[in-house]
């Protein structure tokens, strides 16, 4: 009979430590949340109209996204350059680092195009960062770099879009820039 005391004790023992473990596990196993209040404000570096701007396309309300599409369609070997197609602005207070590169170009490019050249223009009228250069055949400059913009500045973005001679009516394209803020 001492042998089957000895097992009932093991087996209470063992099934009191097992049921603390639990208990201690179940313990360890609380709700815990976080919450967070988050805003949007406006974008403190952004597109304003440009003296071409309104004839060719719009500014969202936020300032984030510029359309262009209303560019009047280019005559076969017509070279077409928009001084100002859009503004960017820096209101941040601080100095801000842009970046613009080409990010998508679809439709019949090579055959029908045979640049499209992309500048950025300070107020005095010097040229800022590299010229993104899209050719049909050769080296492609797909970014400016980085450049810082000061607090309160104002740079114009020229594009300029070159159709080949023998390009075919009615080809299009659609190219997007990427506008990066640091």
């Amino acid at each position: 009979m001492k042998a089957n005391y000895k097992k009932i004790l093991k087996f209470a023992t063992l099934l009191i430590s097992s049921l603390l473990i639990g208990f201690a596990s179940v313990m360890a196993y609380t709700e815990m949340f976080i919450t967070a209040n988050i805003r949007i404000k406006s974008a403190s570096v952004r597109f304003v109209n440009g003296d071409n701007t309104a004839d060719i396309g719009q500014i969202n309300t936020q300032g984030t996204v510029v359309t262009f599409n209303n560019i009047p369609d280019l005559e076969v070997g017509e070279t077409r350059t928009y001084p100002e197609a859009v503004n960017i602005t820096n209101n941040a207070g601080v100095t801000k680092v842009i970046n613009i590169s080409l990010y998508s170009l679809t439709g019949n490019w090579s055959p029908n195009f045979e640049y499209i050249t992309l500048k950025v223009i300070a107020e005095n009228g010097t040229t800022l960062g590299d010229v993104i250069t899209i050719v049909s055949s050769g080296l492609n400059v797909t970014s400016t770099g980085d450049i810082p913009m000061l607090n309160g500045e104002e740079w114009a973005i020229e594009l300029e879009i070159k159709a080949k001679t023998d390009a075919t009516p009615d080809a299009s394209i659609t190219i997007t820039f990427r506008v990066e803020v640091e």
